[in-house]
């Protein structure tokens, strides 16, 4: 019986894998790309830039986003305290590069329906001037490329994509536990955006029309989510998001798993309440994850009862699993380094032992992964830069405003 089982399974992975590679296929070949204009497109464009806390490269990152090379820009550095410990930072910034046009505003308003990060987007957008015809969003956390801006607001040319985004990828100066399984968990998450035309909110383009076209700004002020509304606001505006593949952010921080285990349930949790494909998402994680827990029991089973032909295809089942889903990881390494690179970013190459660490990580990411989803269905509240947000349904309702502290210290805040 148990023989039977471990051969079901093994034709179940074979499955998985044919279907993994298929969808990935059958998802490049009806990927809708853009039409590229024949001249720059460079429209004039707010960079809205939210801060809450001073992230360990906010120094970097304000530097770089205030020496892009576009012409026509101006960034908001938009805070909700003038107490924020962020504020030195951004002061300092503006006094070294000040031929760029920026300004520094204190949120007059913050709503108790939503993040603190959609409050400051609303009163960004809500107060722009009608001279400008994109508005792009960064997170703190990111350092983009000179070329960055140019780059990310190309698609916006086209009328069929309203919205455009970049990727983010992980490459940390140290690579513990933590930082392992948030870069696996993230390379992952890199192909379902492309699948689903998923935006990240830290480095997402918006034509000024989407706003007129939709009732993003409404939806802003009653989620906790900035990207995965977006993608709702464009399917009712009937556009494409722009998933710009030739643009990976790195994030070179190190985190713990204590705080990627966070940090990772809140993600499930947004994508849960509000996209739209949760259900094939869900599918997907599921189909991903369950058969190496299933095929590592046959094998213990085998083990115990000295039953060879269990062990055998049970490993034979297992290195097929690795070897189909995870085979195009180093693929995706390469390719998205040669990318990097292209952008003036060092990246080293990786250790032996570095790459021995990685796949040991694999099972421990399908773990903490598995985790985050059974706590989904008992999660009430979510904490994000050092704010609770207790949800009913999809309605958000902010438990206590309080300005952010350097002594207040939030585990992978920066994530």
């Amino acid at each position: 019986m148990l023989l039977i089982v471990t051969l079901f399974l093994f034709w179940t992975i074979l499955l998985v894998v044919v279907i993994h590679y298929g969808v990935l296929v059958l998802s490049r070949c009806k990927r809708k790309e853009w039409k590229r204009s024949e001249t720059k497109f460079t429209p004039k464009t707010m960079v809205l830039l939210p801060l809450r806390g001073a992230d360990p490269s906010l120094s970097e990152s304000l530097e770089r986003v205030l020496t892009q090379d576009y012409p026509n820009y101006h960034v908001q550095f938009i805070l909700d305290s003038a107490d924020d410990p962020a504020l030195p930072y951004v002061e300092a910034a503006l006094k070294k590069w000040e031929r760029q046009p920026a300004e520094i505003i204190i949120m007059d308003e913050i709503f108790s329906t939503c993040s603190l990060k959609n409050s400051a987007l609303y009163q960004g957008v809500r107060s722009l001037d009608p001279s400008f015809d994109a508005v792009v969003i960064l997170d703190a956390d990111t350092n983009p490329p000179s070329g960055w801006l140019q780059e990310l607001v190309a698609p916006l040319a086209d009328p069929q994509f309203p919205a455009a985004t970049a990727l983010r990828w992980y490459i940390p100066d140290q690579p513990n536990p933590g930082s392992l399984v948030r870069y696996l968990w993230n390379a992952a998450a890199v192909v379902q955006q492309e699948l689903y035309q998923i935006p990240w909110g830290g480095s997402l383009a918006l034509r000024r029309d989407l706003f007129t076209k939709s009732d993003l700004l409404e939806q802003w002020k009653h989620s906790l989510s900035t990207d995965t509304v977006v993608k709702n606001a464009v399917r009712h505006a009937k556009g494409n998001v722009a998933v710009v593949l030739s643009l990976f952010l790195v994030n070179r921080e190190t985190c713990s798993l204590r705080a990627f285990h966070h940090w990772v349930k809140r993600q499930v949790f947004v994508c849960k309440l509000y996209h739209s494909a949760w259900g094939a998402i869900l599918t997907q994680a599921v189909l991903i994850t369950l058969p190496q827990v299933l095929i590592a029991g046959t094998f213990l089973a085998g083990l115990i009862q000295q039953d060879g032909q269990v062990v055998l295809w049970s490993a034979i089942s297992f290195l097929l699993y690795w070897a189909g889903v995870f085979g195009t990881l180093p693929i995706m390494e390469n390719a998205i380094r040669q990318i990097v690179r292209r952008h003036g970013e060092p990246v080293e190459k990786w250790s032996f032992r570095q790459t021995l660490l990685t796949f040991a990580m694999v099972p421990v990411t399908q773990g903490v992964y598995i985790s985050a989803l059974f706590w989904l269905h008992f999660i009430r509240r979510v904490e994000w830069r050092g704010i609770e947000y207790e949800v009913t349904g999809k309605q958000v309702r902010m438990v206590e405003y309080r300005p952010y502290t350097v002594g207040h210290v939030e585990e992978g805040r920066s994530l």
